[in-house]
């Protein structure tokens, strides 16, 4: 998911220390209640797999899988080794298959579904997440795969707390085996901030939002002309509010979606449109087909007045052609011309990165307006909906004759990368939530400075770590990877400067490292060994180590799951024809609850008569000395971009800046070295005068030191603003399972 570019985190960050205090946003919460019963029955049609509308063709399609493997690699996932943290791990879902219907108003709708599920051993009850939906009296049902035409009636009975429901016999255990669960409900389409955000909510959630579960968004025309769509969001937790089932990460399934909705209506889902009829009373009834196996919060529907921005997208893996689509409000499908043309140029990057294929027959983007009757109704900019990426129009599209804003390039590349990271393969809890953002924007970052540099360059990147490195310094800094074990809910994890941004800076101080051969290789190991699977730290860290003969996980395990930032100071002394680097390692003065002293990271010295010279090694002490041949300078971290500040002794200091010449076409690094100084400075490790010799011998161009500028501008404003607020998750269930120490 891609946020807004503001100082307020995503609206469903969470910290640990206000977890307990949050209640639902729009109902639910501690007190149970997060689904209703005994509604009537609802007027649907059986859920099934529909034929092409223009064909009668009842045979089954199966997904264009494009991940070399089995055929049936779509509809399995890897392993079961990643484990549920609040649903019970003895009922699995397979297939689900889902039908709804908004009324015409929307504001309601009624839904459908037969899942296909795995009983692993017997149990009291089926566990479902469902947050204010009401179940339909008498139609929860169980039948056994090998006898289908007995149905089981099922009680739906809400747990004590949070949005859990235990489906139950009537008497006695349900019997291990597989079985296909019956369940229809009703549930309300969420349409303003001010109808599902309560003055009672908002006094606790200043961000609460109404752009969850399935909600509605306005469609305007250039000339202001407005109509009505709906949209669904499901991450983190809030498919649950569109349908019950079993929405956390380690529960990957396919899905088989279908609907019926007004007849003048353009439809997306994940996967292709297999059907669209017309209805006796106006309505159409649509299907698509089977999804690859996926997390539930990806599963995904669009319907409303779009317009379509229609290409082809020519696999560069395979040569074969691919359907690219972009819905974007009436009368601005040309406004969507360099989103549709970004969105190949990154898919064709990625993909040759990779080396994987997506398993979609069609590539979709869903652009709607950001408010609902002038009245905001969101807090992120894009959501990576596998094969149905959603975006807010007024984020993304662009007028013609108009630029496009920097917000606007990396919106789309980041919901593109998240199609192989985040959903190919997926955290396996929301602690690891970074494995998807962190990776989503360091390639959102290396596509826009490899394709658009005039939108975003390395000195940015430079200056976004140093702006990483100011909040990490502060007492809200958090790990990249927080541990949950005393929250008892699931949501992102904030602030998000430190899983979006902190951990691509971790990311690419790794590929300094290892090379960025090597991280491609290392990549595609993770990619493809885990395709339809979870993802760990440990997955990660195991598969880069495959690609290269060096160690990772220690360096990335230090990275990720401490606060703060390594300081180096450097003193380089000449004896004879060799040179003797003493460097010391500390935790850069801060302002952190839980201060991190010592860090496993690598150091690369440069050095020679031209600095063309690398050295390179792992640090973990507090203190190493190092020797070099020749009497020489020494700089530490020559790509400017590796996460730690580099002090230098003053004679270190006066012989580096001697060979700045030697630097001149490396803005970035020059940057680095004034930034690095410019901290240095604001915590007395150097005086005013020696940071104005620093920076005037760097000499810096204009346009860089006014980038300096406006970049302290903006921490500052955020600073201002006051704590980081936390918005809401749906509901507190209770004490996680202890995950202390795990290196998962």
């Amino acid at each position: 998911m891609k946020t807004l570019n503001t100082p307020v985190v995503h609206r469903l960050a969470l910290t640990a220390v206000t977890l307990a205090a949050l209640t639902a946003c729009g109902g639910g919460g501690d007190s149970g209640g997060g689904a209703s019963f005994g509604g009537s029955g609802l007027n649907a049609p059986s859920v099934a797999t529909a034929p092409a509308a223009d064909s009668g063709d009842t045979t089954k399609k199966t997904p264009d899988d494009g991940v070399p493997a089995a055929p049936d690699s779509a509809v399995a996932a890897v392993d079961r080794s990643a484990r549920p943290m609040e649903l019970p791990d003895t009922v699995w879902p397979v297939n689900y298959k889902l039908w709804f219907r908004p009324d015409a108003a929307l504001k309601t709708f009624v839904g459908r579904a037969d899942v296909e599920i795995d009983v692993l051993q017997p149990v009291d009850a089926i566990v479902v997440a469902a947050h204010d939906l009401n179940f339909a009296r008498g139609r929860t049902t169980l039948r056994k795969v090998s006898k289908p035409g007995e149905a089981i009636p099922l009680i739906p009975t809400p747990q004590t707390r949070g949005d859990f429901v235990q489906l139950r016999l009537n008497d006695g255990q349900i019997a291990k085996g597989k079985y296909l669960l019956h369940m229809e409900w009703d549930g309300k389409i969420q349409f303003s901030d001010a109808e599902y955000c309560t003055p009672e909510v908002l006094a606790k959630n200043p961000l609460c939002s109404a752009a969850s579960g399935i909600f509605k968004v306005g469609l305007s025309t250039p000339e202001g002309v407005s109509s009505d769509a709906i949209v669904t969001q499901g991450e983190t937790n809030f498919a649950r509010q569109w349908f019950p089932g079993w929405d956390e990460p380690a529960f990957r399934h396919t899905f088989e979606i279908s609907a019926e909705v007004p007849g003048d209506w353009k439809t997306v889902s994940n996967g292709a449109q297999t059907e669209a009829v017309k209805l006796p009373d106006g309505y159409q009834r649509v299907a698509f087909e089977k999804t690859p196996s996926m997390p539930m919060y990806l599963a995904f529907f669009g319907g409303g007045k779009f317009d379509i921005l229609a290409d082809t997208f020519k696999n560069p893996l395979d040569g074969t052609d691919m359907a690219l689509r972009w819905f974007t409000p009436p009368g601005r499908s040309d406004w969507a011309k360099f989103a549709m043309e970004w969105t190949k140029v990154s898919m064709d990057y990625y993909y040759k990165y990779t080396g994987i294929s997506l398993p979609f027959k069609k590539f979709d983007t869903v652009a709607a307006n950001d408010s609902y009757d002038n009245k905001p109704n969101t807090g992120f900019g894009g959501m990576e909906n596998w094969g149905a990426i959603f975006e807010f129009a007024d984020a993304v599209l662009t007028k013609p004759g108009d630029k496009p804003t920097l917000y606007s390039v990396t919106v789309v590349t980041h919901e593109v990368a998240h199609q192989w990271f985040g959903d190919l393969v997926t955290l396996d809890w929301w602690d690891n939530v970074w494995l998807n953002e962190s990776f989503a924007r360091w390639f959102e970052r290396r596509t826009t400075i490899k394709f658009h540099p005039e939108y975003y360059s390395f000195s940015d990147y430079v200056l976004d770590k140093h702006n990483v490195i100011v909040a990490d310094l502060k007492n809200t800094a958090v790990p990249v990877q927080r541990n949950l074990n005393d929250a008892g809910s699931f949501g992102f994890i904030s602030p998000s400067i430190f899983v979006y941004n902190k951990g691509s800076h971790v990311l690419e101080t790794i590929q300094n490292y290892i090379g960025e051969e090597a991280m491609q290789k290392g990549l595609q190991i993770y990619l493809k060994d885990y395709a339809y699977g979870n993802v760990t730290p440990t997955r990660l860290w195991t598969s880069l180590e495959k690609a290269t003969n060096k160690k990772v996980s220690d360096i990335g395990d230090s990275l990720i799951r401490q606060t703060g930032v390594p300081l180096l100071t450097v003193d380089a002394q000449c004896a004879g024809d060799r040179t003797y680097v003493n460097i010391t390692q500390e935790s850069f003065p801060n302002q952190n609850q839980f201060p991190a002293s010592t860090w496993t990271i690598p150091v690369t010295l440069a050095y020679g008569d031209a600095m063309e010279k690398r050295e390179t090694f792992v640090m973990s002490n507090n203190a190493t000395q190092v020797e070099l041949p020749g009497c020489t300078a020494v700089l530490a971290g020559p790509t400017g971009q590796d996460y730690y500040v580099s002090n230098y002794s003053a004679p270190s200091w006066s012989n580096l800046l001697a060979k700045v010449q030697n630097f001149a076409g490396n803005k970035p690094l020059l940057l680095n070295i004034e930034r690095d100084a410019f901290r240095l400075l604001g915590v007395g490790r150097i005086t005013q005068a020696q940071y104005d010799q620093i920076k005037g011998v760097l000499n810096l161009p204009a346009p860089l030191l006014a980038k300096t500028q406006l970049s302290q501008q903006k921490m500052a404003a955020a600073d201002a603003g006051g704590k980081e607020e936390y918005p809401h998750a749906l509901r507190f269930q209770g004490k996680l399972p202890l995950r202390e120490n795990q290196k998962r």
